[in-house]
Protein backbone atom coordinates (compact mmCIF):
# COMPACT_ATOMS: atom_id res chain seq x y z
CA UNK A 1 0.00 0.00 0.00
CA UNK A 2 0.72 3.92 -0.91
CA UNK A 3 4.86 4.02 -0.30
CA UNK A 4 5.61 0.84 -1.39
CA UNK A 5 3.87 0.86 -4.57
CA UNK A 6 5.68 4.20 -4.93
CA UNK A 7 8.90 2.69 -4.87
CA UNK A 8 7.98 -0.74 -6.52
CA UNK A 9 6.44 1.20 -9.51
CA UNK A 10 9.78 3.08 -9.87
CA UNK A 11 8.27 6.65 -10.77
CA UNK A 12 10.35 9.83 -10.12
CA UNK A 13 7.40 11.76 -7.48
CA UNK A 14 5.86 15.08 -7.01
CA UNK A 15 6.44 16.45 -4.33
CA UNK A 16 5.11 19.20 -2.32
CA UNK A 17 6.78 20.88 0.73
CA UNK A 18 5.14 22.89 3.26
CA UNK A 19 6.28 25.13 6.40
CA UNK A 20 6.67 21.95 8.65
CA UNK A 21 9.79 20.98 6.99
CA UNK A 22 11.75 24.28 7.57
CA UNK A 23 10.38 23.98 11.26
CA UNK A 24 11.94 20.24 11.37
CA UNK A 25 15.29 21.38 10.35
CA UNK A 26 15.58 25.48 11.14
CA UNK A 27 15.98 27.29 14.22
CA UNK A 28 13.04 29.67 15.24
CA UNK A 29 11.44 29.16 11.96
CA UNK A 30 8.02 30.78 12.48
CA UNK A 31 4.53 29.66 11.10
CA UNK A 32 1.99 32.06 9.71
CA UNK A 33 0.57 32.36 12.86
CA UNK A 34 3.79 33.18 14.82
CA UNK A 35 5.05 35.49 11.95
CA UNK A 36 1.45 37.80 11.89
CA UNK A 37 2.22 37.96 15.37
CA UNK A 38 5.86 39.27 15.09
CA UNK A 39 4.22 42.07 12.78
CA UNK A 40 1.58 42.90 15.16
CA UNK A 41 4.38 43.82 17.87
CA UNK A 42 5.57 46.14 15.33
CA UNK A 43 2.44 48.44 14.42
CA UNK A 44 1.73 49.21 18.06
CA UNK A 45 -1.46 48.37 18.33
CA UNK A 46 -2.84 49.04 21.37
CA UNK A 47 -5.45 45.87 20.98
CA UNK A 48 -3.62 42.66 21.50
CA UNK A 49 -3.38 40.05 18.60
CA UNK A 50 -4.85 37.45 19.59
CA UNK A 51 -8.09 39.51 20.65
CA UNK A 52 -8.40 40.54 17.36
CA UNK A 53 -7.75 36.87 16.29
CA UNK A 54 -10.84 35.89 18.16
CA UNK A 55 -12.94 39.04 16.46
CA UNK A 56 -12.12 38.07 13.37
CA UNK A 57 -13.07 34.46 14.42
CA UNK A 58 -16.40 35.44 15.42
CA UNK A 59 -17.34 36.72 12.09
CA UNK A 60 -17.50 32.58 10.47
CA UNK A 61 -19.70 31.08 13.43
CA UNK A 62 -20.39 28.45 11.20
CA UNK A 63 -17.44 27.25 10.01
CA UNK A 64 -14.72 24.38 10.74
CA UNK A 65 -11.94 25.63 12.92
CA UNK A 66 -9.64 25.60 10.44
CA UNK A 67 -11.65 27.49 7.88
CA UNK A 68 -11.90 30.08 10.75
CA UNK A 69 -8.51 30.33 11.87
CA UNK A 70 -7.96 30.68 7.71
CA UNK A 71 -9.80 33.78 7.65
CA UNK A 72 -8.67 35.64 11.17
CA UNK A 73 -5.18 35.31 9.65
CA UNK A 74 -5.29 36.47 6.14
CA UNK A 75 -7.87 39.24 7.85
CA UNK A 76 -4.81 40.04 10.60
CA UNK A 77 -2.31 40.01 7.37
CA UNK A 78 -4.05 42.50 5.43
CA UNK A 79 -4.78 44.68 8.29
CA UNK A 80 -1.26 44.50 9.56
CA UNK A 81 0.05 45.47 5.92
CA UNK A 82 -1.83 48.53 5.71
CA UNK A 83 -0.69 49.64 8.89
CA UNK A 84 3.27 48.77 8.26
CA UNK A 85 2.82 50.33 4.77
CA UNK A 86 1.71 53.79 6.21
CA UNK A 87 4.09 53.88 9.04
CA UNK A 88 6.81 53.31 6.71
CA UNK A 89 5.38 56.20 4.78
CA UNK A 90 5.46 58.03 7.14
CA UNK A 91 8.90 57.15 8.03
CA UNK A 92 8.02 55.78 11.72
CA UNK A 93 9.28 52.23 10.28
CA UNK A 94 12.12 51.25 8.06
CA UNK A 95 12.78 48.21 6.02
CA UNK A 96 16.65 47.04 5.16
CA UNK A 97 17.25 47.87 1.53
CA UNK A 98 14.01 49.72 1.18
CA UNK A 99 14.01 53.33 -0.07
CA UNK A 100 10.95 55.45 -0.21
CA UNK A 101 11.47 55.90 -3.38
CA UNK A 102 12.24 52.18 -4.22
CA UNK A 103 8.67 51.97 -2.68
CA UNK A 104 7.07 54.02 -4.45
CA UNK A 105 8.67 54.09 -8.25
CA UNK A 106 8.18 50.21 -7.50
CA UNK A 107 5.03 49.74 -6.15
CA UNK A 108 6.84 47.50 -3.27
CA UNK A 109 5.07 46.42 0.19
CA UNK A 110 7.29 47.69 2.70
CA UNK A 111 5.32 44.71 4.76
CA UNK A 112 6.26 41.98 2.17
CA UNK A 113 10.08 43.55 1.60
CA UNK A 114 10.31 43.38 5.68
CA UNK A 115 8.74 39.35 5.49
CA UNK A 116 11.56 38.87 2.63
CA UNK A 117 13.92 40.17 4.44
CA UNK A 118 12.90 38.14 7.65
CA UNK A 119 12.75 34.85 5.84
CA UNK A 120 16.56 35.33 4.25
CA UNK A 121 17.84 34.81 7.21
CA UNK A 122 18.07 31.08 7.94
CA UNK A 123 20.22 28.70 10.02
CA UNK A 124 20.24 24.46 10.63
CA UNK A 125 19.04 23.73 14.19
CA UNK A 126 22.11 22.74 16.04
CA UNK A 127 20.95 19.10 16.83
CA UNK A 128 20.08 18.37 12.76
CA UNK A 129 20.02 15.01 12.05
CA UNK A 130 22.35 15.35 9.43
CA UNK A 131 21.28 11.87 8.07
CA UNK A 132 18.25 12.71 7.68
CA UNK A 133 18.76 15.95 6.06
CA UNK A 134 21.16 14.11 3.12
CA UNK A 135 18.18 12.07 2.78
CA UNK A 136 15.57 14.88 2.43
CA UNK A 137 18.13 16.42 -0.63
CA UNK A 138 18.33 13.17 -2.00
CA UNK A 139 14.84 12.84 -2.71
CA UNK A 140 14.22 16.00 -3.80
CA UNK A 141 17.06 15.64 -6.31
CA UNK A 142 15.20 13.02 -7.63
CA UNK A 143 11.65 14.74 -7.48
CA UNK A 144 10.16 15.13 -11.03
CA UNK A 145 8.49 18.44 -9.59
CA UNK A 146 8.56 20.01 -6.33
CA UNK A 147 5.43 22.33 -5.47
CA UNK A 148 5.89 24.47 -2.29
CA UNK A 149 3.55 27.12 -0.72
CA UNK A 150 6.50 28.09 1.56
CA UNK A 151 7.85 31.77 0.70
CA UNK A 152 11.96 31.18 1.52
CA UNK A 153 14.42 29.36 -0.65
CA UNK A 154 15.72 27.08 1.88
CA UNK A 155 14.50 24.00 -0.87
CA UNK A 156 16.39 25.07 -3.88
CA UNK A 157 19.67 26.74 -1.90
CA UNK A 158 19.67 22.78 -0.34
CA UNK A 159 19.67 21.08 -3.60
CA UNK A 160 22.07 23.94 -5.43
CA UNK A 161 24.44 23.61 -2.74
CA UNK A 162 24.30 19.35 -2.82
CA UNK A 163 24.09 19.11 -6.73
CA UNK A 164 26.04 22.40 -7.57
CA UNK A 165 23.33 23.25 -9.85
CA UNK A 166 20.18 25.53 -9.32
CA UNK A 167 17.13 24.39 -10.39
CA UNK A 168 14.67 26.21 -12.14
CA UNK A 169 12.50 28.51 -10.08
CA UNK A 170 8.87 29.39 -10.93
CA UNK A 171 7.42 32.26 -8.78
CA UNK A 172 3.68 32.13 -7.87
CA UNK A 173 1.29 30.97 -10.95
CA UNK A 174 3.62 32.08 -13.76
CA UNK A 175 5.40 29.39 -15.09
CA UNK A 176 2.36 26.51 -15.13
CA UNK A 177 2.77 25.65 -18.81
CA UNK A 178 6.10 27.70 -19.61
CA UNK A 179 8.05 24.51 -18.41
CA UNK A 180 11.99 25.11 -18.86
CA UNK A 181 12.80 21.41 -19.81
CA UNK A 182 9.44 19.60 -17.87
CA UNK A 183 12.04 18.45 -15.36
CA UNK A 184 13.51 19.56 -11.68
CA UNK A 185 11.66 22.52 -11.60
CA UNK A 186 10.39 24.17 -8.28
CA UNK A 187 7.13 25.81 -8.15
CA UNK A 188 6.52 28.35 -5.23
CA UNK A 189 2.90 29.22 -5.76
CA UNK A 190 2.03 31.09 -2.99
CA UNK A 191 4.66 33.62 -3.85
CA UNK A 192 8.80 33.96 -3.11
CA UNK A 193 11.23 36.44 -1.42
CA UNK A 194 13.11 36.61 -4.20
CA UNK A 195 10.04 38.59 -5.98
CA UNK A 196 8.17 40.24 -2.18
CA UNK A 197 4.93 41.35 -3.77
CA UNK A 198 4.66 37.97 -5.42
CA UNK A 199 3.93 36.71 -1.68
CA UNK A 200 0.21 35.61 -0.64
CA UNK A 201 -0.65 36.38 2.65
CA UNK A 202 -3.57 39.10 2.74
CA UNK A 203 -7.17 38.45 2.00
CA UNK A 204 -7.07 39.62 -1.71
CA UNK A 205 -3.66 37.79 -2.60
CA UNK A 206 -5.52 34.74 -1.29
CA UNK A 207 -9.15 35.35 -3.37
CA UNK A 208 -6.92 36.24 -6.30
CA UNK A 209 -4.73 32.87 -5.74
CA UNK A 210 -8.01 30.94 -5.71
CA UNK A 211 -9.36 32.27 -8.49
CA UNK A 212 -6.52 30.67 -10.29
CA UNK A 213 -5.70 27.73 -8.55
CA UNK A 214 -7.35 25.35 -10.99
CA UNK A 215 -4.02 25.94 -12.74
CA UNK A 216 -2.09 24.36 -10.43
CA UNK A 217 -4.16 21.10 -10.19
CA UNK A 218 -4.46 21.12 -14.06
CA UNK A 219 -0.26 21.39 -14.14
CA UNK A 220 0.01 18.90 -11.58
CA UNK A 221 -2.89 16.59 -13.05
CA UNK A 222 -0.89 16.84 -16.62
CA UNK A 223 2.07 15.32 -14.82
CA UNK A 224 0.31 12.52 -13.01
CA UNK A 225 0.16 10.07 -15.80
CA UNK A 226 3.52 8.26 -14.24
CA UNK A 227 4.61 10.28 -11.48
CA UNK A 228 2.87 9.83 -7.51
CA UNK A 229 2.43 12.83 -5.76
CA UNK A 230 4.22 13.27 -1.97
CA UNK A 231 3.68 16.26 0.64
CA UNK A 232 5.94 16.68 3.55
CA UNK A 233 5.36 19.37 5.87
CA UNK A 234 1.50 20.18 5.90
CA UNK A 235 -0.77 18.89 8.55
CA UNK A 236 -4.36 17.75 7.14
CA UNK A 237 -5.87 20.87 9.10
CA UNK A 238 -3.35 22.87 6.76
CA UNK A 239 -6.22 24.91 4.83
CA UNK A 240 -3.07 25.14 2.10
CA UNK A 241 -3.20 21.55 1.78
CA UNK A 242 -6.61 20.84 2.04
CA UNK A 243 -6.82 23.08 -0.74
CA UNK A 244 -5.13 22.06 -3.14
CA UNK A 245 -6.87 18.58 -2.62
CA UNK A 246 -9.97 19.45 -2.89
CA UNK A 247 -9.17 20.64 -6.28
CA UNK A 248 -7.40 17.15 -7.39
CA UNK A 249 -10.95 15.37 -5.67
CA UNK A 250 -12.79 17.54 -8.31
CA UNK A 251 -10.96 16.83 -11.29
CA UNK A 252 -9.79 12.91 -10.60
CA UNK A 253 -12.45 10.03 -12.02
CA UNK A 254 -13.55 8.21 -9.48
CA UNK A 255 -11.89 4.85 -9.42
CA UNK A 256 -10.45 2.31 -7.13
CA UNK A 257 -9.58 3.59 -3.75
CA UNK A 258 -6.72 1.94 -3.44
CA UNK A 259 -5.47 3.00 -7.10
CA UNK A 260 -5.90 6.74 -5.84
CA UNK A 261 -4.73 6.20 -2.42
CA UNK A 262 -1.39 4.45 -4.19
CA UNK A 263 -0.75 8.16 -6.20
CA UNK A 264 -1.38 10.36 -3.40
CA UNK A 265 0.48 10.34 0.00
CA UNK A 266 0.52 12.69 2.92
CA UNK A 267 3.15 12.50 5.56
CA UNK A 268 1.93 13.97 8.21
CA UNK A 269 3.73 14.34 11.46
CA UNK A 270 3.33 12.03 14.65
CA UNK A 271 5.27 12.82 17.54
CA UNK A 272 7.25 9.20 19.46
CA UNK A 273 5.80 7.41 16.25
CA UNK A 274 9.08 5.64 15.05
CA UNK A 275 7.32 3.52 12.74
CA UNK A 276 5.80 4.09 9.23
CA UNK A 277 1.97 3.90 9.94
CA UNK A 278 -0.49 3.78 6.60
CA UNK A 279 -4.12 4.15 6.06
CA UNK A 280 -6.00 5.18 3.10
CA UNK A 281 -8.11 7.70 4.06
CA UNK A 282 -11.49 8.63 1.98
CA UNK A 283 -12.50 12.17 2.82
CA UNK A 284 -15.59 13.46 2.24
CA UNK A 285 -14.83 16.88 2.48
CA UNK A 286 -12.44 16.67 -0.47
CA UNK A 287 -15.14 15.29 -2.69
CA UNK A 288 -14.56 11.68 -1.44
CA UNK A 289 -11.14 11.66 -2.60
CA UNK A 290 -8.99 8.49 -1.18
CA UNK A 291 -5.12 9.46 -0.14
CA UNK A 292 -2.37 7.18 2.16
CA UNK A 293 -2.19 8.92 4.96
CA UNK A 294 1.06 7.99 6.71
CA UNK A 295 2.19 8.88 10.24
CA UNK A 296 5.47 8.84 11.70
CA UNK A 297 8.29 10.64 12.77
CA UNK A 298 10.70 8.73 10.96
CA UNK A 299 11.39 10.95 8.35
CA UNK A 300 15.03 9.22 7.21
CA UNK A 301 12.88 5.48 7.17
CA UNK A 302 10.75 7.30 4.39
CA UNK A 303 13.63 8.79 2.69
CA UNK A 304 15.54 5.43 2.66
CA UNK A 305 12.30 4.12 0.75
CA UNK A 306 11.78 7.02 -1.70
CA UNK A 307 15.66 6.73 -2.39
CA UNK A 308 15.44 3.16 -3.56
CA UNK A 309 13.27 4.81 -6.53
CA UNK A 310 15.44 4.54 -10.04
CA UNK A 311 14.29 5.27 -13.45
CA UNK A 312 18.14 5.73 -15.07
CA UNK A 313 18.88 9.31 -15.08
CA UNK A 314 17.64 11.67 -12.31
CA UNK A 315 15.51 14.75 -13.05
CA UNK A 316 18.85 16.61 -12.53
CA UNK A 317 20.87 14.76 -14.57
CA UNK A 318 18.20 15.00 -17.28
CA UNK A 319 17.49 18.75 -16.70
CA UNK A 320 21.76 19.32 -16.83
CA UNK A 321 22.36 17.42 -19.97
CA UNK A 322 19.17 18.46 -21.91
CA UNK A 323 20.88 22.07 -20.94
CA UNK A 324 24.29 21.08 -22.35
CA UNK A 325 22.42 19.86 -25.67
CA UNK A 326 20.67 23.65 -26.11
CA UNK A 327 24.09 25.04 -25.37
CA UNK A 328 26.00 23.23 -28.14
CA UNK A 329 22.78 24.26 -30.69
CA UNK A 330 22.71 27.91 -29.77
CA UNK A 331 26.59 28.12 -30.10
CA UNK A 332 27.12 26.11 -32.70
CA UNK A 333 24.26 27.25 -34.81
CA UNK A 334 25.25 31.13 -33.99
CA UNK A 335 28.56 29.93 -35.81
CA UNK A 336 26.89 27.78 -38.46
CA UNK A 337 28.99 25.00 -37.44
CA UNK A 338 26.08 22.29 -36.21
CA UNK A 339 26.46 20.40 -39.58
CA UNK A 340 30.68 20.08 -38.28
CA UNK A 341 30.21 18.87 -34.89
CA UNK A 342 32.51 15.75 -34.87
CA UNK A 343 32.50 12.87 -32.26
CA UNK A 344 34.43 12.33 -29.20
CA UNK A 345 34.87 9.71 -26.47
CA UNK A 346 34.25 12.51 -23.95
CA UNK A 347 32.48 12.29 -20.54
CA UNK A 348 29.26 14.30 -20.48
CA UNK A 349 30.65 15.97 -17.47
CA UNK A 350 33.16 17.54 -19.59
CA UNK A 351 31.29 18.47 -22.25
CA UNK A 352 30.31 21.90 -20.68
CA UNK A 353 33.82 23.20 -20.81
CA UNK A 354 34.96 21.64 -24.15
CA UNK A 355 31.76 23.51 -26.11
CA UNK A 356 33.31 27.17 -24.22
CA UNK A 357 37.10 25.90 -25.38
CA UNK A 358 35.43 25.58 -29.03
CA UNK A 359 36.44 21.82 -29.36
CA UNK A 360 34.44 19.59 -31.36
CA UNK A 361 31.87 17.97 -29.73
CA UNK A 362 29.11 15.71 -30.77
CA UNK A 363 25.57 14.32 -29.34
CA UNK A 364 23.99 11.71 -31.13
CA UNK A 365 20.66 12.34 -31.45
CA UNK A 366 19.60 11.18 -34.85
CA UNK A 367 19.48 12.69 -38.54
CA UNK A 368 20.17 16.41 -38.05
CA UNK A 369 16.98 16.85 -40.24
CA UNK A 370 15.36 16.12 -36.98
CA UNK A 371 17.05 18.65 -34.84
CA UNK A 372 15.18 21.02 -34.67
CA UNK A 373 11.11 22.35 -33.22
CA UNK A 374 9.74 24.74 -36.06
CA UNK A 375 8.03 27.41 -33.65
CA UNK A 376 4.32 28.60 -34.13
CA UNK A 377 3.92 32.46 -32.95
CA UNK A 378 2.52 32.08 -29.36
CA UNK A 379 5.79 29.84 -28.24
CA UNK A 380 8.20 31.96 -30.56
CA UNK A 381 7.54 35.01 -28.75
CA UNK A 382 7.51 33.07 -24.95
CA UNK A 383 10.57 31.31 -25.75
CA UNK A 384 11.95 34.50 -27.15
CA UNK A 385 10.60 37.04 -23.84
CA UNK A 386 11.51 34.37 -21.81
CA UNK A 387 15.25 34.20 -23.64
CA UNK A 388 15.11 30.23 -23.22
CA UNK A 389 16.71 29.71 -26.26
CA UNK A 390 14.24 26.63 -27.28
CA UNK A 391 14.87 27.56 -31.14
CA UNK A 392 18.16 27.68 -32.89
CA UNK A 393 19.22 30.71 -34.82
CA UNK A 394 18.64 29.37 -37.65
CA UNK A 395 15.04 28.02 -37.33
CA UNK A 396 13.97 31.47 -35.32
CA UNK A 397 15.15 33.60 -37.85
CA UNK A 398 13.67 31.71 -40.64
CA UNK A 399 10.31 31.88 -38.84
CA UNK A 400 10.71 35.48 -38.31
CA UNK A 401 10.91 35.97 -42.33
CA UNK A 402 7.90 34.02 -42.88
CA UNK A 403 5.56 36.01 -40.52
CA UNK A 404 3.18 37.39 -42.14
CA UNK A 405 4.55 40.08 -44.29
CA UNK A 406 7.23 42.92 -44.58
CA UNK A 407 4.90 44.90 -41.69
CA UNK A 408 4.46 42.31 -39.81
CA UNK A 409 5.89 42.75 -36.64
CA UNK A 410 7.74 39.94 -34.67
CA UNK A 411 10.99 40.49 -32.30
CA UNK A 412 14.27 39.16 -34.09
CA UNK A 413 17.07 41.23 -33.24
CA UNK A 414 18.44 39.35 -30.44
CA UNK A 415 19.22 36.41 -32.77
CA UNK A 416 19.82 38.50 -36.08
CA UNK A 417 22.87 40.52 -34.34
CA UNK A 418 23.93 37.95 -32.89
CA UNK A 419 24.27 35.20 -35.30
CA UNK A 420 27.36 34.73 -37.91
CA UNK A 421 25.51 35.71 -40.94
CA UNK A 422 28.09 34.00 -43.18
CA UNK A 423 27.11 30.71 -41.91
CA UNK A 424 23.92 31.00 -41.43
CA UNK A 425 21.89 28.31 -43.18
CA UNK A 426 19.23 30.78 -44.38
CA UNK A 427 17.97 31.03 -47.91
CA UNK A 428 18.41 33.47 -50.13
CA UNK A 429 14.76 34.16 -49.87
CA UNK A 430 14.65 34.43 -46.63
CA UNK A 431 17.56 36.64 -46.33
CA UNK A 432 15.47 39.00 -48.54
CA UNK A 433 12.63 38.59 -46.07
CA UNK A 434 14.56 39.39 -43.31
CA UNK A 435 16.00 42.39 -45.32
CA UNK A 436 12.48 43.62 -45.87
CA UNK A 437 11.32 43.69 -42.36
CA UNK A 438 14.73 45.49 -41.27
CA UNK A 439 13.89 48.29 -43.52
CA UNK A 440 10.87 48.77 -42.27
CA UNK A 441 11.18 48.58 -38.72
CA UNK A 442 14.80 47.60 -38.06
CA UNK A 443 15.58 50.75 -35.72
CA UNK A 444 13.96 52.00 -32.93
CA UNK A 445 12.96 55.34 -34.95
CA UNK A 446 11.28 53.04 -37.69
CA UNK A 447 9.69 50.66 -35.53
CA UNK A 448 8.37 53.84 -33.61
CA UNK A 449 6.75 55.94 -36.99
CA UNK A 450 4.11 53.26 -37.14
CA UNK A 451 2.57 54.61 -33.84
CA UNK A 452 -0.46 56.92 -34.35
CA UNK A 453 0.36 60.41 -33.59
CA UNK A 454 -2.13 60.35 -30.43
CA UNK A 455 -0.22 58.19 -28.63
CA UNK A 456 2.90 60.13 -29.05
CA UNK A 457 2.51 61.85 -25.77
CA UNK A 458 5.27 62.09 -23.08
CA UNK A 459 4.83 60.65 -19.75
CA UNK A 460 7.15 59.52 -16.76
CA UNK A 461 5.39 56.45 -15.87
CA UNK A 462 3.17 53.37 -17.18
CA UNK A 463 0.86 54.37 -14.54
CA UNK A 464 0.37 57.88 -15.49
CA UNK A 465 -0.63 56.44 -18.85
CA UNK A 466 -2.96 53.79 -17.01
CA UNK A 467 -4.89 56.85 -15.41
CA UNK A 468 -5.89 58.02 -18.66
CA UNK A 469 -7.80 55.77 -19.31
CA UNK A 470 -7.16 55.40 -23.05
CA UNK A 471 -8.66 52.56 -24.72
CA UNK A 472 -6.36 49.61 -25.15
CA UNK A 473 -4.66 50.33 -28.43
CA UNK A 474 -4.11 53.50 -27.46
CA UNK A 475 -2.26 52.71 -24.12
CA UNK A 476 0.19 50.05 -25.27
CA UNK A 477 1.23 52.57 -28.48
CA UNK A 478 1.73 55.45 -25.40
CA UNK A 479 3.81 52.97 -23.38
CA UNK A 480 5.53 51.97 -26.72
CA UNK A 481 6.46 55.67 -27.38
CA UNK A 482 7.52 56.25 -24.09
CA UNK A 483 9.29 52.85 -23.35
CA UNK A 484 13.23 53.79 -22.83
CA UNK A 485 12.05 56.38 -20.27
CA UNK A 486 10.46 53.35 -17.74
CA UNK A 487 12.16 51.23 -15.39
CA UNK A 488 12.99 47.57 -16.80
CA UNK A 489 10.18 46.43 -13.58
CA UNK A 490 7.91 48.82 -14.57
CA UNK A 491 7.70 47.01 -17.83
CA UNK A 492 8.07 43.84 -16.83
CA UNK A 493 4.74 43.94 -14.82
CA UNK A 494 3.41 45.44 -17.59
CA UNK A 495 4.14 42.76 -19.83
CA UNK A 496 2.47 40.41 -17.64
CA UNK A 497 -0.40 42.16 -17.37
CA UNK A 498 -0.94 42.31 -21.08
CA UNK A 499 0.57 39.43 -22.62
CA UNK A 500 -1.88 36.69 -21.33
CA UNK A 501 -4.33 38.29 -23.17
CA UNK A 502 -2.50 39.22 -26.21
CA UNK A 503 -1.42 35.09 -26.37
CA UNK A 504 -5.22 34.08 -26.52
CA UNK A 505 -6.10 36.79 -29.40
CA UNK A 506 -3.08 35.63 -31.24
CA UNK A 507 -5.25 32.16 -31.15
CA UNK A 508 -8.43 33.11 -31.41
CA UNK A 509 -8.70 36.55 -33.65
CA UNK A 510 -6.50 39.45 -34.47
CA UNK A 511 -7.88 42.48 -32.94
CA UNK A 512 -6.58 46.36 -32.55
CA UNK A 513 -4.64 44.81 -29.42
CA UNK A 514 -2.55 42.56 -31.43
CA UNK A 515 -1.05 45.19 -33.34
CA UNK A 516 -0.22 47.40 -30.60
CA UNK A 517 1.41 44.53 -28.79
CA UNK A 518 3.74 43.40 -31.49
CA UNK A 519 4.57 46.98 -31.99
CA UNK A 520 5.73 47.36 -28.17
CA UNK A 521 7.50 43.90 -28.35
CA UNK A 522 9.29 44.94 -31.64
CA UNK A 523 10.39 48.18 -29.68
CA UNK A 524 11.49 46.92 -26.63
CA UNK A 525 13.77 44.26 -28.65
CA UNK A 526 15.53 46.65 -30.52
CA UNK A 527 15.93 48.72 -27.15
CA UNK A 528 17.34 45.95 -25.50
CA UNK A 529 18.96 44.38 -28.60
CA UNK A 530 19.93 47.23 -30.97
CA UNK A 531 19.35 48.52 -34.13
CA UNK A 532 19.15 45.94 -37.03
CA UNK A 533 21.27 46.48 -40.39
CA UNK A 534 20.33 44.60 -43.75
CA UNK A 535 22.89 41.53 -45.01
CA UNK A 536 22.91 40.78 -48.71
CA UNK A 537 24.23 37.00 -48.88
CA UNK A 538 26.77 36.74 -51.62
CA UNK A 539 27.42 33.94 -54.39
CA UNK A 540 30.37 33.16 -52.03
CA UNK A 541 28.47 33.25 -49.00
CA UNK A 542 26.10 31.28 -50.18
Amino acid sequence: MGLKEIVKNNHYPIIFIGSGMEKRYLQNFPNWNSLLEEYWEQINENQNFYSFLHSQIQKHPDDDKTTQDFYANVNAASYIQKKFDDLFYKEQLKVSGLTLQQAQQNRVSPFKQSIANRLKRYQLLDNVDMDELNGFIHILEKAKMIVTTNYDTFIQDLIEKDSDQRPTVFVGQSGLFDSDAGWSEIYQIHGSISSPNSIVINSKDYDNFDKNSVLVSAKIMSSMIDAPIIFFGYSMTDRNIRKVLDDFGSQLPQEDPRKSANRILVVDYEPNQNEIVEQIVRDQGLHNLNYTLIKTNNYKKIFNKLSKINEGATPYEVKKFSGLIKKLIVQQGQKGQLSNVMVTPTQLDDVAKEIDQGKPIVVALGDERYFYVYPDTVSYLKDYLADTNNYAPAIALSFAARAGGRTTKLPFAKYWNSVDKTSLNLSQKDFQRINNKIKEYGTLDKAKQFINKGSQKPFNTIKEIKSQHYPIGRQIDTVAWNLEQFDEIEINNYFNEILPTFYKTLVEKSTQLTSSVRRLLVIHDLIINGNMKPYQKTQKNQ
